[in-house]
């Protein structure tokens, strides 16, 4: 079994919630839109990087305030690792 992952996230009016995943942000209504499709609890690593991508993606194209780059950013029991710019497009690829 995959570990339980919570995420506390404080929203704008001063409220401290505790979520499954989340996305903040002007880019963010466009985000949830492929996070509440794709995501699934016990995701692997794997099966979550490319729909952490396509939902931030997805947002950069639709949102002139979401920017035009992002960092990925995987914890886990091997540590800190942000992803390169390749492993972000690979999943765009498919």
């Amino acid at each position: 079994m995959k570990p339980d992952r919570t995420y506390s996230i404080l929203d704008p009016f001063g409220s401290l919630n505790e979520e499954k995943s989340v996305s903040t942000g002007s880019g963010s209504p466009i985000a949830y839109g492929i996070l509440e499709d794709k995501y699934r609890e016990n995701m692997s690593v794997a099966e979550l990087i490319p729909v952490m991508v396509t939902a931030v993606n997805s947002a950069m194209k639709r949102d002139v305030a979401s920017g035009n780059s992002y960092n990925v950013i995987v914890i886990d029991n091997n540590g800190y690792r942000e992803l390169s710019e390749e492993e972000k497009r690979r999943p765009l690829a498919k």
